[in-house]
């Protein structure tokens, strides 16, 4: 079966990349993420959340990267966005 909301993210080593960026529609949404390594390396990095209240932005969020995560756009956040930093090559499946 085809999953036509998935989306594949080829990210680079040390660099910012923005696998999630979303406005909102009046509801939440959840998003699964899968980091797979490139190369036998182990999953590693940071991500950074940034939610806003309607237009207003908050404190955003950051931790450290996992290979199964999952990041949840709450109904009030009008604009979303996820970005990771990995520490080394990745690709990542968005649902």
């Amino acid at each position: 079966k085809i999953n036509y909301n998935m989306k594949t993210i080829k990210c680079k080593k040390d660099k910012l990349t923005k696998i999630i960026s979303n406005i909102g529609r009046g509801y939440g949404q959840t998003f699964n993420v899968t980091i797979t390594p490139q190369n036998e390396e182990k999953v590693s990095g940071t991500y950074c959340e940034k939610r806003y209240f309607w237009i207003f932005p908050k404190t955003p969020i950051e931790g450290d990267l996992k290979a199964d995560m999952q990041f949840r756009r709450h109904w009030i956040n009008g604009i979303y966005s996820v970005s990771i930093n990995p520490h080394c090559d990745v690709e990542v499946q968005v649902i």
